[in-house]
């Protein structure tokens, strides 16, 4: 570890940063902890990842990122095991900032920083911030509502949206990718790029999208449906798949798995749908998109609904009038308009979601908590640990887990 007496940085000497993802399953919070840590690696600074293995390691690879493989911080991230394999990782990087995404690994950097000082960053990319997040330590959350509920912190509150690199996932040749994939030059595609879980209820949305449009399609209107990614209720989609393709020959449903770079899949098609980092990786590639939410949520990302989700995140709750189906049909009939959705959501990425300008606010993060002296807090740290251990009762207990969603609900 650093210790709390020695010198601090140069206030231009390279940084040692070790970034902790929660997991490397393809995931929006991942992908920008990766592309974070590229960048920052990239001006010179030391970086190291810290995270249970999983099929993101090839992007570590090829971002040729240093790889330093944990426990699972999933379950109880205050696991003895978990907590001593990052005190080891720390003690041995000697890290200047410790930046952990989401709350399981800002829990273990939390346990090990009342062991020794260090100074730690937080990112919570989900949602809504658990309360047991500590609350002492600098946070970066993905939308400006998210930072308006939050409870008064000590630590800092910045807004860092969803960075996307506008290099990387630009408009490229959709014949040629459609050829990759296997995929007809003439068909229509919708396509969606993320998790299939039960969080925000991601695999029932891209489930009720193939049973809509297995109900909208049909031999004039022949398309297909490309998912690409996994999850703990991708089973949910598999069934929906193989329910679609009994009832509607017109529809071909794919679904692809992981795809460690889906560049070809947002390339292939005609309308994207999704949420979160991969909505507007779908409009960086120059497409129009329609936003997926929980219970029944779809909707059209466009410059009517835009201060919407850039205030509340690209998500949403609730049916919005026009269902998912309607919206598809609509964008096939009108290649003019898909052409001018498309332009648009580009722009709009290319303005305010880009790589560049996320990586210069981390740099001047880092910068400032890397001046000033590792701090043992030890009060906010213990009542960080104390609201981690009712969490978990209420989790033991059905009825108490649903007293503590009340509780969550009301107060954010």
């Amino acid at each position: 570890m650093i210790p709390s007496d020695s010198p601090l940085p140069g206030a231009d000497a390279p940084l040692r940063i070790l970034v902790c993802p929660h997991e490397l399953v393809t995931g929006g919070s991942q992908i920008n902890a990766i592309d974070l840590a590229a960048r920052i690696r990239d001006r010179g600074h030391r970086v190291r990842v810290y995270a249970p293995p999983g099929e993101l390691q090839d992007l570590i690879a090829r971002r040729g990122l240093d790889f330093s493989a944990a426990p699972p911080f999933r379950g109880d991230s205050l696991r003895p095991a978990v907590v001593a394999a990052l005190a080891r990782e720390v003690g041995s990087f000697r890290p200047h900032i410790v930046h952990a995404y989401e709350s399981g690994p800002s829990l273990a950097a939390n346990a090990v920083s009342l062991i020794e000082p260090q100074r730690n960053v937080t990112t919570v990319m989900s949602m809504s911030v658990p309360d047991f997040v500590p609350s002492h330590v600098p946070l970066f959350v993905g939308t400006a509502e998210i930072a308006r509920r939050l409870p008064p912190r000590t630590g800092e509150v910045r807004l860092m949206e969803p960075p996307v690199d506008t290099e990387h996932d630009s408009p490229r040749n959709a014949r040629a990718a459609r050829g990759r994939l296997g995929i007809p030059a003439d068909a229509f595609v919708v396509a969606v790029v993320g998790r299939l879980s039960k969080e925000h209820q991601k695999a029932r949305g891209v489930a009720s999208a193939i049973e809509e449009l297995s109900r909208a399609v049909d031999a004039t209107t022949p398309g297909w449906l490309v998912v690409a990614g996994s999850g703990d209720d991708e089973e949910l989609v598999r069934r929906a798949a193989a329910s679609a393709a009994q009832r509607n020959p017109w529809l071909t449903v794919r679904l692809e798995g992981n795809v460690s770079d889906p560049r070809d899949v947002y390339d292939a098609a005609d309308v994207l749908f999704g949420m979160g980092s991969s909505a507007l990786r779908a409009m960086a590639h120059e497409k129009p998109l329609i936003v997926q939410g929980a219970d029944g949520f779809w909707r059209l990302a466009a410059p009517d609904s835009i201060a919407q989700f850039l205030d509340e995140g690209f998500f949403g709750t609730g049916p919005t009038g026009a269902g998912f189906a309607e919206t598809v049909s609509m964008l096939r009939q009108d290649p003019s308009r898909r052409e001018e959705l498309g332009r648009f959501g580009r722009t709009l990425v290319e303005s305010r979601f880009s790589l560049r300008r996320a990586t210069d606010v981390l740099e001047a993060l880092y910068r400032t908590e890397a001046a000033r002296p590792p701090r043992r807090m030890i009060a906010s740290g213990t009542r960080s640990l104390l609201r981690y251990g009712k969490f978990r009762l209420a989790m033991a207990s059905p009825r108490l887990q649903r007293a503590y969603r009340r509780v969550r609900g009301r107060h954010g």
